[in-house]
Formats: structure tokens, C-alpha cells, sequence
């Protein structure tokens, strides 16, 4: 009897574990009274979406409300909002259309009301507006992209580039939230290309279509087996700990020690620091990159964090600012986003990549440099380190 008793009490169980794993899980509730549904909407039109507000049912088991719409013909989207709102948001519109709105009040038995229907007439989304200020223009060593984009919306400018065999394939795209795009694709040779370009947004709602034959403007690295120090009065003077300026062309982009790349200065003044070297060519110059030392991160310390790069063929001997045109201004920001003292993988890939800067095509030739130190990610204006910094253009 013992034995069959265990027996007993184990089909018990396993009996219970096979109901468990067989139990179907449904709404909570089994309520299939539709609630009531919503009422008195109103429209907030706004760009490629709209805010409807509404007036809920007062139903005790209501769990949400629910849109549905179509955001282009033949793609339909839904918008959710619980009962403790009273308003939702439905975005993704493809232009400025009347588009109507089915608003669903669903109780929390999955059963949806009677459809209320309200009408939405978006304003012009950020991929159109976007599109309508794109333009595009040949730069060193490939084509500059430009628009505007005020409201930060995420977007996807689309290269096709026509092959040998006159077939439009995708060749580059650039990827922004930024509220003013400046971005420039290289690497290519100065024969000129077919290109056609398009807006697409996160919803996949796609502009018309703009073409452009562009020549490509020659571009190299500026030698720097050219490149030498050029002291003049009001400069740096002092190179903290032996480091030297001419580190900061001698190839190494990271390290401390003896053989350092880094370039410290440390001096009392309060109006920032400045320093010049020459590149032993003038050039027509396209960009510039930047390497900072991680002490011990990327972007904290002693590295720059807003600076100028200055340019001129005649240095006046008194070290004075007379000749000298900025080229450039450079604000760092930090990729993460993360506070002072913090970082994750896109500040170290940012960092060992360098920070770049386009100079204006429309700058002078110069052949020697300054760069002026405003201050760093301490706040401080007296001291900055580097690593390396590399120059492109057009040697003239």
C-alpha cells in the first residue's frame, strides 16, 4: 500500500505539470460587453503626425485605447494609449493628406468598442522639408551633403551612384538626427559620376528623387615629413614633461612615456593657448583630424574641447593675429552623452578614430598653421594634450 501510495501522489504531479505546461494564456478578464467608445476628439496637426485628445468611456475594465490608420496606401499602422491618458500620438504620415483616424476604446477582455472616426490632416513631415533643402555639391575627394533638419527627426539620405553599365545602384547613405546635416562621402576619384540622392524616414516613407553629375575635387594627405615647428612670440614655448610639438606628426596616435606621442603644454595664462607649425607647402586644405590622448578617457582633462584652426602664408614676425584667417572652430561633444568621468564603446571608437573637421571650400591656401587652444574638458584654457593631428588638401 506505501508503494502505491507514492505511486498515487506521483501521478498526481506529473498530472499537474502537464496541465501547466498545456494552460493557454488569454486576457485576464472575460468581459465581451464592448466598451463604450471615446468621444468629443480633437486634432493637434503637427509635422507628419498629429495629437488626437479625446474624452475616454468611463468603463471600470477599460485597458486602452487604440488607433488605426493608414500612414501611405496600403501600409496600415496602430497607435496605443492606456486609460490612465487621455490623448495619443499617431506619426509616420507620408504628406500632408486629410487621413482618417479609427479610434478603438478596448476593454481589458481584448474587446474593442465601436469605431470612432476622426479626421487628421498632418503638416509637412521632416523628410519632405528636409528634401526641399538638400543640396549637393562635389568637395575634396568626394560630394558634400547639406539640409536642414529642425525638428532632429531620425533620417537616411540615400546615394545611388550609375555603374559602367548605366544601372543605379546604392552607393553610400548617411545616417542623422542632426538638426543641420553637413556631411561629406570621400574616398573617390575626380572623374565625373552620376549620383542620385533621396530622403527616406524611420517609417520608410520615401521624397522624390534629385540627380547630379559631380566632378570630385583631388584631395591628399598634406606629407608631414614637411611639417616643423614655427615659434613664434606669444606661442607656447614650454613642452611640459620633454613632449615635444614635433610628436604630433610623428605617427604614433596613442601612448606615455619616453617615446610619447602627446603633446602637453602647461603655462599660466587665462586667454588660452595657441601654437604654429609649418607645413612646408601651401595647399588648398579640405579637412583636418585631430587624435587626443584618453587621460585616462577620451573626453575629460587635459584634451581639447573647443579650439580653432588658423591659417596664413605670411606669419607676422611679432606673433600677432594680423594675416591670419580661421579655417575652422571645433566643439567636441561627446558621442555617449554620458557624464564627465564616464564612457562606453562609442567614445572609445570616437577617440581612436580622431575628430575630424571639414575646412570651407571657399577658405584661402595657406601653408602655415595655428591652432588655438579656447579650453578643455576640465574647463581649463592653460593646458591641452594631443596626439597626432594629419592635414588633407591640395598641395599648390
Amino acid at each position: 500500500m506505501k508503494s502505491f501510495k507514492y505511486f498515487s501522489i506521483g501521478c498526481l504531479l506529473l498530472g499537474l505539470a502537464a496541465c501547466k505546461n498545456s494552460t493557454i494564456i488569454g486576457p485576464l478578464e472575460h468581459n465581451g460587453t464592448p466598451p463604450g467608445p471615446v468621444t468629443n476628439a480633437t486634432v493637434q496637426n503637427m509635422k507628419g503626425e498629429a495629437r488626437i485628445t479625446y474624452t475616454l468611456p468611463t468603463d471600470e475594465d477599460l485597458l486602452y485605447v487604440k488607433a488605426v490608420y493608414q500612414i501611405r496606401p496600403g501600409v496600415t499602422r496602430e497607435a496605443k494609449a492606456s486609460f490612465y491618458t487621455n490623448n495619443l500620438l499617431v506619426d509616420g504620415f507620408k504628406d500632408t493628406a486629410a487621413t482618417e483616424v479609427t479610434l478603438y476604446a478596448v476593454n481589458r477582455s481584448e474587446v474593442p468598442s465601436q469605431p470612432y472616426k476622426v479626421m487628421v490632416k498632418p503638416l509637412m513631415p521632416a523628410y519632405l522639408s528636409s528634401f526641399d533643402s538638400l543640396k549637393v555639391a562635389p568637395t575634396f575627394g568626394g560630394i558634400n551633403i547639406r539640409t536642414t533638419n529642425p525638428d532632429a527627426k531620425a533620417l537616411s539620405i540615400i546615394i545611388l551612384l550609375k555603374d559602367q553599365y548605366g544601372q543605379w545602384k546604392q552607393y553610400s547613405a548617411v545616417y542623422s538626427s542632426l538638426k543641420d546635416i553637413n556631411q561629406s562621402i570621400r574616398g573617390m576619384d575626380t572623374t565625373k559620376k552620376s549620383f542620385a540622392f533621396y530622403i527616406r524616414d524611420q517609417f520608410q516613407n520615401q521624397s522624390d528623387t534629385i540627380f547630379a553629375d559631380l566632378s570630385p575635387l583631388y584631395e591628399t594627405l598634406i606629407p608631414k615629413s614637411g611639417f616643423a615647428e614655427y615659434l613664434l612670440p606669444g606661442d607656447l614655448a614650454l613642452n611640459a614633461y620633454g613632449r615635444q610639438m614635433r610628436n604630433l606628426w610623428d605617427g604614433v596616435y596613442s601612448g606615455w612615456g619616453s617615446a610619447a606621442c602627446t603633446y602637453e603644454t602647461i603655462t599660466d595664462t587665462t586667454n588660452g593657448v595657441w601654437f604654429t607649425f609649418d607645413m612646408g607647402v601651401k595647399a588648398q586644405l579640405s579637412r583636418f583630424t585631430w587624435w587626443h590622448y584618453p587621460d585616462p578617457r577620451y573626453f575629460e582633462n587635459a584634451s581639447m574641447k573647443v579650439y580653432e584652426l588658423w591659417g596664413t602664408n605670411n606669419p607676422s614676425p611679432d606673433g600677432s593675429w594680423n594675416g591670419w584667417t580661421k579655417l575652422v572652430e571645433c566643439r567636441e561633444t561627446k558621442p555617449s552623452g554620458l557624464p564627465y568621468g564616464t564612457e562606453n564603446s562609442d567614445d572609445v571608437a570616437a577617440g581612436q578614430a580622431g575628430s575630424s573637421w571639414e575646412i570651407p571650400i571657399t577658405a584661402p591656401a595657406v601653408r602655415y598653421l595655428r591652432i588655438r587652444h579656447r579650453y578643455n574638458w576640465s574647463g581649463l584654457r592653460q593646458t591641452l594634450t594631443g596626439c597626432e593631428i594629419s592635414v588633407w588638401g591640395k598641395p599648390l
